[in-house]
């Protein structure tokens, strides 16, 4: 299985490929398989990409980095609801920022969350007790690390 694996060398976003089956791309953002269906059956996770007619999912890097941040969100103590709701608000900021360095749930001051994107990489940790931040460019290292290392052709 060839995974699409793109370094640029000019600073630029690293392309993942657009060739990932769900499977692989729950093994590489460590992402239960089994569960992650069953949230999707339920409903909980709509940014699920499209089927290709017929030819299956196949995730990309904005789908691998959302389906990253979604297992990481399970680990935090979230649903599979919320972590859903977030992973694919976060999944639009980021199609629509290509260059978002940081990506972060915040609380409000009315006592909400929103969805938060920086196009520059954060100073310092969050200094804000009610922030969630997430590193893309370290995400997108560790998948691409976990990418290279499923060998060719073995099942996912």
């Amino acid at each position: 299985m060839m995974c699409g694996i793109m370094t640029a060398t000019n600073g630029e976003t690293q392309d993942f490929g657009t060739d990932l089956s769900i499977a692989t791309a729950c093994r590489a953002a460590d992402v239960d398989y089994d569960d992650f269906t069953l949230a999707v059956a339920a409903g909980s996770y709509p940014c699920l990409p499209v089927d290709a007619g017929g030819a299956g999912r196949s995730f990309d890097e904005t789908d691998l980095l959302a389906l990253y941040i979604y297992g990481r969100l399970l680990s935090f103590g979230f649903g599979a609801l919320r972590a859903g709701e977030y992973a694919c608000r976060m999944h639009a900021a980021l199609r629509a920022n290509a260059h978002a360095r940081v990506v972060s749930i915040a609380l409000t001051t009315t006592g909400g969350k929103r969805v938060t994107v920086d196009v520059a990489a954060s100073p310092a940790p969050a200094i804000f007790p009610g922030k969630l931040e997430f590193d893309i460019a370290a995400i997108r290292d560790f998948l691409k690390a976990r990418i290279e290392a499923i060998p060719e052709g073995r099942p996912a």
